[in-house]
């Protein structure tokens, strides 16, 4: 099968899932316009919206599916999504959060205020009116996004975030540590919480033993080497639901922190070992694990083993495959 990922890179996951379609013997490539200071390395080709346009039509000539991120496609004003419909080729949306999550949703199922999407909640109904007239299906990493879009596609698929677990080194938390490391990794603090996570270290620091580290504006690598020094790492604590820091994390074999509601809890696997802890309760969280280094311990090998079983790329590309298969009929 020949395969086109595009345009927006979304915490490395064009990436994982790419090389894990070409792993599984497909032709695969991704084109990225969306470049960061976290400078995710991988096998995708880095271009911009005028080097796309040239692209578009040999593209459509040789591709069995287009797989687009982040309701971004490859030409302004989405101009190449009728013309691909035309050509009968089947495309997929794959949404990641505030590309769909619109405020009346959020404070519907969300007890807990989080940032508007850099969307309004108008163009974001627009969006999806749009894409959803020329594409039956969608994908979300889970059932937190899933009420954002069911309304508007046919078929709306979770896919679980992919991790390239095999090359992720893991070390867990040791017992005999009285000191523990907390790292916190906010990209967006307003959206991550980390008012109240801050808050939080301040009121345990009081009474328990903790170094921490907040780690900002680094490149991802260097970011994955300060990690891996952690016993604990906080994710956010608002969205309800966790990231690819928390996949992350727990390959590391790393303690996660992070809120996921229970609407959203109730359709992962039983096994999920993140310590679910929200603004109110974060402090109390933190100084249960900082008491039980055992407990902590138990928790980091449960994380790792958690992603090798769900979220591994290995164990989420025949997931995808087999969307990618309803997208055609039934062909591969």
């Amino acid at each position: 099968m020949r395969i086109v990922h595009a345009p927006t890179e979304i915490s490395g996951q064009m990436h994982s899932l790419v090389s894990g379609l070409r792993s599984a013997g497909h032709q695969a490539n991704g084109y990225n316009w969306f470049l960061t200071y976290l400078n995710y390395n991988g096998s995708l080709v880095n271009t911009d919206a005028f080097e796309l346009i040239k692209m578009i039509e040999p593209l459509a000539n040789y591709v069995d599916v287009f797989h687009f991120h982040n309701s971004n496609t490859m030409l302004a004003n989405s101009k190449d999504i009728p013309l691909l419909h035309e050509r009968g080729k089947p495309m997929v949306m794959h949404h990641w959060g505030n590309d769909v999550r619109n405020t009346a949703t959020s404070l519907r199922l969300n007890p807990y205020p989080i940032p508007p999407s850099y969307y309004s909640d108008e163009l974001i109904h627009d969006n999806l009116s749009f894409f959803s007239k020329y594409m039956k299906h969608a994908i979300v990493q889970d059932y937190e996004l899933y009420p954002h879009v069911s309304d508007y596609y046919e078929h709306v698929h979770v896919l679980p975030l992919a991790c390239e677990v095999k090359n992720i080194p893991y070390s867990y938390p040791s017992v005999s540590n009285s000191r523990p490391l907390i790292i916190h990794a906010p990209t967006n603090r307003e959206f991550k919480g980390s008012a109240a996570i801050e808050k939080a270290i301040q009121d345990v620091k009081a009474t328990r033993a903790l170094e921490y580290r907040a780690i900002e504006n680094m490149r991802h690598q260097e970011a994955i080497a300060e990690y891996q020094k952690a016993d604990i790492i906080i994710d956010q604590v608002l969205c309800g639901t966790y990231g690819a820091l928390s996949v992350e994390a727990m390959a590391m074999g790393k303690v996660v922190v992070a809120y996921v509601r229970d609407d959203v809890k109730a359709y992962l696997p039983e096994s999920l070992p993140i310590v679910i802890a929200n603004p109110d309760t974060v402090a109390d969280v933190l100084k249960e694990l900082l008491a039980d280094p055992e407990r902590r311990h138990r928790i980091g090998k449960a994380g790792r083993l958690y992603v090798e079983n769900y979220h591994a790329v290995d164990k989420v590309v025949p997931k995808l495959l087999s969307i990618y298969s309803l997208m055609m009929g039934g062909r591969q």
